[in-house]
């Protein structure tokens, strides 16, 4: 695979990448370093990437083994039990009034907070559905799980995400 065949077939599902790291690491430099490594593994590796049935399925498995290394290791581990990791507040948007962006600024928060909480395959599979938008099949491929598998973690993680923001509002209402 030449230069130019590189850039229009792998460098295409860099910002994906980067958006799925960030949901696992949290820390936007260490999404941005994962993102890194894996462009230049591909790069290394760029002579076999045509046998590949799907090049956006390998790049997003390569994507989230590296994230779920990195959350191995004891120091990250430390740095997040100490509150010290920094979350990027990706349920902005420009076009709405203060008052609503700042609502959706704080669901995004609560959101992010409750789906910590998951197992790692429902966090996944919800983040890669109703955040990035990937189909159902699309998953199945990412998270190498059946349908029936990514069916039921989507609707867990969906259902726990709205258990958690129920009992989060019953707690506001209670001590305002």
């Amino acid at each position: 695979m030449q230069k130019e065949e590189f850039l229009k077939n792998v460098m295409v599902h860099k910002n994906k990448m980067y958006r799925f790291a960030l949901s696992y690491l949290k820390d936007e430099a260490e999404a941005g370093d994962v993102v890194q490594d894996m462009l230049l593994r591909l790069w290394e590796t760029r002579d076999r990437l045509g046998e590949l049935r799907s090049l956006e399925a390998w790049c997003m498995t390569l994507t989230r083994n590296k994230c779920l290394d990195q959350l191995k290791r004891a120091d990250r581990k430390m740095r997040v039990e100490n509150g010290d990791d920094t979350r990027e507040q990706r349920f902005e948007s420009s076009g709405d009034s203060p008052h609503h962006a700042l609502e959706n600024k704080e669901l995004g928060g609560l959101i992010e907070a409750a789906s910590a909480g998951l197992p790692e395959k429902q966090r996944a599979a919800f983040h890669l559905r109703d955040v990035q938008g990937y189909s159902y099949t699309e998953i199945c491929e990412l998270l190498e799980i059946d349908m029936n598998q990514v069916k039921v973690n989507i609707f867990r993680a969906r259902k726990a995400l709205r258990e958690a923001l129920t009992k989060m509002r019953n707690d506001e209402s209670r001590t305002a």
